[in-house]
């Protein structure tokens, strides 16, 4: 069973900013909420695994800066 947690959050901000996302740290608020709200809990009955949320969250974050 994998969860992305609010530590789990700030780890990955951390690495963006260690790997030349500087202008990104730290996360705005409304992208940390979307994060939350579909990594946060496990899809019944399915499980994420971390893959799943390491590409998940990949996904939203290039997307949500892009725009």
């Amino acid at each position: 069973m994998a969860i992305l947690t609010r530590r789990k959050l700030i780890k990955m901000e951390e690495y963006y900013y260690w790997v030349g996302y500087k202008e990104w740290y730290p996360f705005p608020s409304e992208l940390k909420k979307k994060l939350l709200n579909v990594y946060g809990e496990e899809p019944f009955p399915y499980e994420w695994t971390e893959q799943d949320i390491h590409e998940g969250t990949r996904k939203i974050i290039l997307e949500f800066f892009k725009a």
